[in-house]
C-alpha cells in the first residue's frame, strides 16, 4: 500500500515498516493458496453494486480454489490499538457492496473480542482475521512525568508508607486535567473486564480451508 502527501512518498516508522513487510508476505502466501493463474492488484478501486460509488481496496486477489472462482478483498489496519467490532462491520459492508466472496483483515494491534465474534459468524461473505503483532517490534511506552502538585502530595508520606489510592473526586480531577496515568489505569481496567475470545465455530490458520468455507480463519 502506497501512502503519499503532495506527491511525495511518506517515510514509515520502523515498526510500521515491519508491519507492512509482514503484510506483503502474508498476502503472497494467500495468493499461493489460490490457483497458478491467480492475480493480485494493490490499491484497487471497484464500484459498489449496491451503493454505485467507487470503493477503495488495499488489495484484491482474484483466483480459484477447487474449481471455485473467488474475489478476495484484503485490507490492513496499522493501528496502535485493537480493531473494534465497528471496523469489522464496515469491512463486511464493503464486501457485500462489491460482491466479494471472502475478505481478510490484517491488524497490527489485534482485535477486540466483539470484533472476532462478529467475524466468526460472517458466512457469506466469509471474513478472516489475522494479527501481525508478533512480527512487529514493540513500541516503547513513555512513562508519564509527575506533575508538581503530585510530587508535593507524595512527598508528605515517608518512603516506607504508600499513600492510599485517590478517591472519586481525585479521579475526576485527574480526568479533568488529562492525566496520562489515569487513562492508562482506565485502559488496563477495560482490558481485564473483557472476556477472552472462545471459538464457537471451527477455526483454522489455513488459507485454503478458509477459502473453501470449511472454517473461520483466525490467527494471532
Amino acid at each position: 500500500m502506497t501512502n503519499a502527501v503532495n506527491g511525495r512518498p511518506m517515510k514509515r516508522k520502523p515498526a510500521d515498516a515491519a508491519f507492512w513487510l509482514a503484510y506483503e508476505k502474508r498476502v503472497a502466501a494467500l495468493v499461493k493458496a489460490l490457483d497458478a493463474n491467480a492475480s493480485i492488484t494493490h490499491n484497487a478501486t471497484r464500484v459498489g453494486a449496491l451503493s454505485g460509488v467507487p470503493r477503495q481496496i488495499d488489495a484484491l486477489a482474484v483466483g480459484s480454489v477447487a474449481g471455485q472462482k473467488l474475489n478476495v478483498v484484503i485490507e490492513a489496519k496499522c493501528y496502535g490499538r485493537r480493531v473494534s467490532i465497528g471496523t469489522v462491520d464496515e469491512f463486511i459492508g464493503k464486501l457485500l457492496d462489491i460482491g466479494a466472496a471472502r475478505g481478510i483483515l490484517y491488524a497490527a494491534g489485534g482485535f477486540t473480542t466483539g470484533a472476532v465474534k462478529r467475524a466468526e459468524r460472517a458466512l457469506n461473505p466469509g471474513v478472516a482475521l489475522e494479527h501481525l503483532a508478533n512480527l512487529i517490534p514493540p513500541r516503547p511506552v513513555p512513562e508519564p512525568k509527575p506533575r508538581r502538585d503530585d510530587e508535593n502530595r507524595l512527598s508528605r508520606f515517608p518512603p516506607s508508607v504508600h499513600p492510599a489510592p485517590p478517591i472519586a473526586h481525585e479521579y475526576a480531577r485527574l480526568e479533568a486535567r488529562g492525566d496520562e496515568a489515569h487513562y492508562l489505569r482506565l485502559e488496563e481496567r477495560a482490558l481485564t473486564i473483557e472476556e477472552p475470545y472462545r471459538p464457537s465455530v471451527p477455526t483454522t490458520t489455513s488459507y485454503r480451508a478458509f477459502l473453501l468455507g470449511e472454517a473461520f480463519f483466525y490467527k494471532v
